[in-house]
């Protein structure tokens, strides 16, 4: 059963008892759809800090950059990997999948990923850079990385943010952008994934609140995405001992 069409039955008057009697296995569907898709309506030119439109040429392979999407205080990856990344179907615990557009770009090299690890919601706060981007290792014949130095999980951003190591149940979410190649920009359109945004506020309230001043600012949405180097945005980056 599809989201709309669940909403549609709702919207005529039917409980939800009666819709897990009409079709309980496309109810069941959409629940398990729900771990994959997560419906962000929000569009955000990706900007520098001038408030100018960020022109992606400008990325050198592995330099991490941070923006934030859909929400004030949801950081994100803008990686240039330095080759072409080609789309791959991101399969998820229960079976499920969504496709991962790949890298953007002028070399199609260009991807984005939430920060927000998926096992305890750890995250580069504007103090501690406990999650961070690795560059690969060629000398010990290891690729690019995300990497979550709380709880030692790594994700693979050359494959959809696949995890390749650690107690994270999934993939990490992707950001969805949509680049112009004549002006050489992007705009964030969504995401792909569970970026677990409920289970990010529950957990770090605290933080969060202590870092934006509330909790409704925390949870603003934005108008535009500031790109800035990761260096810029977490006084400290704490190295873990992430391998794969």
């Amino acid at each position: 059963m599809k989201r709309r069409n669940f909403l549609s039955l709702m919207a005529k008057g039917f409980s939800l008892g009666m819709i897990l009697k009409l079709d309980p296995a496309g109810f069941g569907d959409l629940v398990h759809a729900q771990e994959t898709e997560v419906e962000i309506d929000i569009e955000a030119l990706l900007v520098d800090k001038e408030g100018e439109a960020f022109k992606l040429s400008s990325l050198e392979p592995h330099q991490a950059f941070v923006f934030s999407y859909p929400f004030a205080s949801t950081p994100n990856f803008l990686v240039n990997l330095g080759v072409e990344i080609e789309p791959i179907e991101v399969i998820m615990p229960d079976e499920s999948s969504y496709m991962w557009s790949g890298g953007i770009g002028p070399d199609k090299s260009i991807v984005a990923y939430s920060s927000i690890c998926p096992h305890a919601y750890s995250y580069p706060s504007k103090q501690v850079g406990i999650v961070n981007y690795r560059a690969p290792d060629v000398e010990n014949d290891i690729g690019p990385r995300i990497a979550c130095c709380a709880h030692l999980s790594a994700f693979d951003p050359s494959q959809g943010g696949v995890v390749t190591s650690g107690p994270a149940p999934h993939a990490i979410a992707a950001i969805d952008l949509a680049y112009d190649e004549e002006a050489d920009t992007t705009t964030a359109i969504g995401i792909l994934g569970n970026a677990h945004y409920d289970k990010f506020f529950s957990q770090q309230r605290s933080a969060l609140k202590d870092e934006f001043g509330s909790t409704a600012k925390a949870k603003k949405e934005v108008e535009t995405a500031v790109v800035i180097p990761y260096a810029e945005h977490s006084a400290i980056d704490i190295p873990c001992p992430v391998s794969s």
